[in-house]
């Protein structure tokens, strides 16, 4: 199934904001992918610092950050709305963008995306695909991805493009996700204060950094109702709308959500499962990682 759409993916690249998949290879059960070369590697080895061989990346500008959070917008508008049949990524993150000489960004890595029939509007699988900090919460509790759930992993990855922080912030207990972190800065009315220390503050346009956190915050919505469409993120990035009106508390996450959860046993579709934080993270672990505001009704 992975074979079939690593081909697939190879038909998406009409858009500069998707990887080129040139080839791939697979032998004694392993899958060697063969990516057009990209000279500035990944996204998270930028933001991070974490480069090959104890190379140390120059900290990532500002209007670089800008623009690739544009261009990773674009590639994810174009799966969702513009291909033949819309793509499901369900992956998300920070190492899956690449950079090329230009810090021109590319989203690649659908090895876990799932192309819908045109009667679909969402893929549900007996496992949670994707990566902790990035997984929506009625993904993890419903199975279901979707459109909202993809955009829900743009919003933790514009939040760590912003911050320079994990999504998952493992030295503060008391506030595991980023996300409930920025939304507290937010609340305390300090929002600018979350933009990455490596930044001066005459380093960053403070309200293009603004638009930036409150759309992450929007996207990171419990509720998938509550979250853009990626046309209406393009439209915020390219300040043709304002940013969104976000409320200084994280809403609580209502399940099921408006409508039901629609959940159907002729959805599922078994797939298999990895290892790590990365595929097949079961349900029980993501749903401790922190959904402490779950209100059932």
């Amino acid at each position: 199934m992975r074979c079939v759409l690593f081909f697939f993916h190879s038909d998406l690249t009409s858009t500069t904001s998707l990887a080129f998949l040139s080839g791939w290879c697979y032998k004694k059960g392993q899958l060697l992918l063969v990516y057009e070369f990209m000279p500035n590697g990944s996204l998270e080895q930028h933001l991070f610092r974490r480069g090959v061989h104890e190379q140390r990346w120059p900290v990532l500008s500002w209007a670089r950050r800008y623009a690739i959070v544009g261009d990773v917008a674009a590639g994810l508008h174009y799966v969702h709305h513009e291909y033949t049949r819309m793509v499901l990524h369900r992956d998300v993150k920070a190492s899956n963008v690449l950079l090329d000489a230009s810090f021109r960004a590319r989203l690649g890595d659908f090895g876990l995306a799932r192309v819908l029939d045109d009667d679909r509007e969402a893929f549900t699988d007996l496992h949670v695909a994707g990566t902790c900090g990035f997984i929506a919460p009625e993904y993890s509790v419903g199975h279901k991805a979707s459109r909202e759930t993809d955009v829900f992993a743009f919003g933790a990855l514009v939040l760590e493009v912003v911050t320079g922080q994990l999504a998952l912030r493992a030295g503060d207990p008391r506030c595991p996700l980023l996300s409930d972190w920025v939304w507290q800065m937010h609340g305390r009315g300090a929002l600018l204060g979350a933009v990455d220390q490596s930044l001066g503050a005459d380093e960053f346009d403070h309200d293009e950094a603004a638009r930036l956190l409150l759309l992450a915050l929007a996207c990171s919505s419990p509720n998938p109702g509550d979250r853009p469409t990626m046309p209406q993120v393009l439209q915020v990035l390219t300040k043709a709308a304002p940013p969104p009106e976000v409320p200084p508390f994280k809403p609580r996450f209502v399940w099921p959500p408006e409508g039901g959860a629609n959940f159907q046993l002729s959805d599922v579709e078994v797939t298999t499962s990895g290892t790590g934080t990365d595929v097949g993270v079961s349900t029980r672990a993501t749903q401790s990682t922190s959904y402490d505001s779950f209100q059932p009704h």
